[in-house]
C-alpha cells in the first residue's frame, strides 16, 4: 500500500559520488564500485499514489515536494523471507554486512545514476552499471515528462525499499542480487503545468560472493517503475 502524506522531517546525506568514493576504498574495489557494507532495498509495485489535503492546497497554494511523505506498507511475508535470507547472507557468507549501510548506498548510487542518465553522460555509468543495462536504459522511449523530470537528489527520496534479496551457489561460485525501490517526489521541471512528481526506480543489485572476487555491488537491472506527474488542475478540484 502505498500514499503521499505531510513528511515529519528530513535528513541531509552527503554527496553521492563521495560517498561512493568512501565506500570504494573501504571495500578495496575501483573508483566507481560498491563497498560490500553497501545494501539495496526491496522492490514495491506502485499502482496508486494518494495526497492528502493540507493547509497549503485548501489555500490555492501547492505544498513542496519536501512537505509531503510517501509510505509504503510491505508484504508481511515478504517481509519475512527477507529478513530470513539476511541472516543467512550474514551468517554464512558476509559477517559485515549491513541492511541500514546497504539502504544509505543504494539510495546514493540510484540518484547518482539519474543525473547520469539525465545527461546522457553513458560513460560514467560503467562500473556502476553492467553494459547490458546501459543499453536498456538507451533503448527506452521516454516522454518529454519523463526526460525532464528524471533526476533524484537524495533530500527528495521517501522510500527506500528492499522487495527481495537472493542467495544462488552454481558449483563453487556464490552469488546474491539485492532488489530495491527508491521512491522519491520532486519539484516539477515546468511548475506551471504540474504541482509535483512523483518517482518509482527499480535497480537489482549483483555481487559476487566467490572466494578471491572483489567485494563489488553493481547494477544489473535498472528502470523507471512508475512515473506521475500531479497536474495543477489535479490538485486545483481538491
Amino acid at each position: 500500500m502505498l500514499g503521499i502524506l505531510r513528511p515529519i522531517g528530513r535528513s541531509n546525506h552527503q554527496c553521492t559520488l563521495q560517498f561512493l568514493s568512501w565506500l570504494s576504498s573501504r571495500g578495496g574495489g575501483g573508483a566507481r564500485s560498491l563497498s560490500p557494507h553497501f545494501i539495496p532495498p526491496p522492490r514495491l509495485n506502485c499502482h496508486s499514489l494518494h495526497t492528502t489535503r493540507n493547509i497549503e492546497q485548501s489555500s490555492g497554494r501547492d505544498p513542496p515536494p519536501s512537505r509531503m511523505k510517501v509510505f509504503y506498507i510491505p508484504n508481511p511475508l515478504k517481509w519475512l523471507h527477507n529478513r530470513m535470507t539476511i541472516a543467512t547472507l550474514q551468517r554464512e557468507w558476509d559477517s559485515s554486512f549491513d541492511e541500514i549501510s546497504f539502504k544509505f548506498g543504494a539510495t546514493q548510487a540510484v540518484c547518482t545514476v539519474t543525473e547520469h542518465i539525465s545527461r546522457r553522460d553513458w560513460g560514467e555509468l560503467c562500473g556502476l552499471l553492467t553494459q547490458k543495462a546501459i543499453d536498456k536504459i538507451r533503448n527506452t522511449k521516454w516522454t518529454h515528462d519523463q526526460v525532464n523530470n528524471l533526476v533524484l537528489s537524495t533530500e527528495n527520496i521517501q522510500v527506500t525499499q528492499v522487495n527481495n534479496v537472493s542467495l544462488q551457489t552454481v558449483v563453487d561460485r556464490k552469488y546474491c542480487d539485492i532488489d530495491v525501490t527508491i521512491i522519491g517526489t520532486r519539484i516539477p521541471y515546468n511548475i506551471e503545468k504540474h504541482s509535483l512528481i512523483v518517482l518509482e526506480y527499480f535497480a537489482r543489485f549483483h555481487r559476487e560472493y566467490t572466494e578471491g572476487k572483489l567485494p563489488e555491488w553493481t547494477i544489473t537491472v535498472f528502470r523507471l517503475q512508475n512515473f506521475q506527474a500531479i497536474s495543477r488542475r489535479d490538485t486545483d478540484r481538491e
